[in-house]
């Protein structure tokens, strides 16, 4: 398993998630919180910013914009 598949494996992971229910920010991937019970992707910005592209590209993942920001959710 490549790296970047792991972290595509991670992404959808993480959306699926009740808690992601409404998606998530890029900010919320990058970093789960302790009070968080989302499984965490590792990556850095890039890293995952790259996986979400890919997987934008295959229709697992699509982006809205909530006051300004994007938000990733499963398509």
């Amino acid at each position: 398993m490549t790296n970047q598949t792991k972290i595509k494996d991670e992404i959808v992971s993480a959306l699926s998630h009740p808690e992601a229910e409404e998606g998530l920010f890029l900010a919320n991937l990058l970093v789960v919180h302790e009070e968080d019970d989302r499984p965490q992707v590792s990556g850095n910005d890039k890293e995952i910013l790259s996986a979400i592209e890919s997987l934008i590209v295959d229709k697992k993942v699509s982006l809205t914009h909530d006051q300004g920001r994007v938000v990733f959710i499963m398509a």
